[in-house]
């Protein structure tokens, strides 16, 4: 059979190309080539034209005031300026489907947020396919948390992991699809999780892989969907697989890496070896720290070997709870780039309300050894909590201001199912991008969507500053520019300046 996996492209304000990894299509392409299936993954987001701008949807026409283009002085904390598609337009890819001719057509949605570009490219598909039109299949997170929304659109939709579903899959399509129009699978996750990879080369020599180790959430947080789709035991890949696929990894990279062009290279080697970034897409690896510690050694080991600059990170965030001084020297020897730390928020009620712990004492000091290590730090919180206030908010921002660690700031959005979000009606009447970070939609009505945006300008603001090394005069500048722009809360942005000091 031919078979077309599918992210379709991203509609939003901004996309991160190198966190568009389909992971998932990746594992599921393996199960199929190895069953004898012809297999081939389009991934529409990472595919020209890669952004163009578009429309602003008609629901999302209350950020319009916010939307403009900032001069060069404030640009550093400035908000979003266009809406975006970032990969071909839907008909592009309607039509590069097609070419293929394929048995089964398997849909993605990673995220509910973008649930309605998902259902707009099935629509076209189904139209499109109008004489012997292949399995129309849908899957991935988005659809695992809410699968009535799709199957008016799909033969077949898929709950949880896929892997376990392609018999089946198989099954329909011998039968010419006839019992399982318009189905639902929900079949028991796989107790043997693959382990899939992504590589790209970014410049001459620089591979940058992501991967993932596991699946699988016990924290169980009240503004997280991992558990939803993944269920709540953490499962590890076998560590003979992920060895195993490690050595592919290097055979690839080592089959790729280009010769030095001339003696004068080879003299100055440092200058062209190889390098391989690793980022792992988990966000619980923590819990199996003497498992994750083998793996990183032992690509650490096969790099060495290899003469292979080797570095990674871990882009989800790890919970610093679970961090401690000595696994953080560990981790620094083993060349992480940079520390992603998950803080939720600062505030013990809100933690204990969100099913989160937390302990700002231990967080100092895991930063103030980073700053020993000399290991950048980003610190992540999440703004529009239920119970959050906008002034929370700021002092949470000027916290963080005065410890040594850039800012990540959050969104709170809502997904179908959450402890707080049973009744999914709600996500019937209001369309899925409202359920995007970037959308500054108040779920929660305790921010406003001028207090949201306030509260990632200042979040930028503080970046910026530490950046130019609490420059006194830059400082005075932003606070004024800040308080003349009208969608800026002014309450909030005085707070943050009263109490951050410029000369830390």
């Amino acid at each position: 059979m031919k078979i077309v996996l599918v992210q379709p492209p991203v509609e939003d304000f901004y996309f991160t190309p190198h966190r568009s990894s389909v992971l998932g299509l990746h594992a599921l392409a393996d199960v199929w080539v190895n069953r004898g299936n012809d297999c081939q993954i389009l991934n529409f987001p990472l595919e020209k034209p890669k952004k163009k701008k578009i429309p602003l949807p008609e629901k999302l026409e209350y950020l319009v005031l916010y939307l403009k283009n900032y001069n060069n002085e404030i640009k550093n904390t400035s908000w979003f300026s266009n809406y975006y598609r970032f990969g071909p337009p839907l008909d592009i890819c309607s039509e590069r489907i097609m070419a293929f001719e394929p048995s089964v057509i398997a849909v993605s949605c990673f995220t509910w947020s973008y649930a309605e570009t998902t259902i707009r490219l099935l629509k076209m598909l189904k139209e499109n396919f109008k004489e012997n039109p292949p399995l129309l299949v849908v899957g991935g997170a988005g659809v695992s948390v809410m699968p009535d929304f799709f199957t008016p659109f799909a033969d077949l939709v898929i709950i949880g992991e896929g892997e376990n579903a392609i018999g089946e899959i198989e099954k329909a399509v011998s039968l010419k699809r006839n019992i399982l129009l318009q189905s639902k699978i929900n079949i028991n996750p796989p107790t043997k999780i693959p382990f899939s990879w992504d590589i790209k080369e970014k410049k001459k020599n620089r591979f940058t892989v992501t991967t993932m180790l596991s699946r699988g959430c016990p924290k169980m947080c009240s503004f997280c969907a991992n558990y939803l789709v993944f269920g709540k035991a953490l499962r590890i890949v076998d560590i003979k697989a992920v060895l195993m696929g490690i050595d592919n990894i290097l055979d690839y990279v080592l089959n790729k890496s280009k010769p030095l062009d001339s003696e004068t290279d080879r003299i100055s080697e440092l200058k062209e070896k190889i390098k391989l970034h690793v980022n792992f897409e988990d966000d619980n690896i923590l819990f199996q720290k003497k498992y994750f510690l083998t793996v990183l050694e032992y690509i650490n080991v096969k790099c060495n070997q290899n003469m292979i600059d080797f570095s990674f990170s871990t882009e989800n965030g790890m919970d610093y709870l679970l961090l401690n001084n000595e696994l953080l020297v560990e981790l620094k020897n083993l060349n992480i780039t940079q520390l992603n730390l998950s803080m939720a928020s600062m505030d013990s009620v809100q933690l204990e309300r969100e099913k989160r712990e937390g302990s700002i004492k231990k967080l100092e000091v895991l930063l103030k050894i980073s700053k020993q290590l000399g290991l950048p730090v980003i610190t992540y919180f999440i703004c529009g909590l239920k119970n959050d206030t906008p002034i929370k908010i700021v002092e949470t921002l000027a916290y963080l201001h005065n410890l040594k660690t850039s800012i990540g700031i959050s969104h709170y959005y809502p997904v179908p199912g959450l402890v707080d979000w049973q009744d999914k009606s709600v996500f019937l009447k209001n369309p899925p991008y409202l359920c995007c970070g970037s959308s500054a939609y108040p779920w929660n009505r305790c921010l406003s969507t001028r207090e949201l945006i306030t509260a990632f300008r200042l979040a930028r603001t503080s970046n910026y500053i530490k950046e130019n090394l609490y420059d006194t005069e830059l400082v005075s500048n932003l606070k004024n520019n800040l308080l003349k722009d009208v969608t800026m809360d002014e309450a909030m942005v005085n707070l943050f300046f009263i109490l951050v000091d410029p000369n830390d």
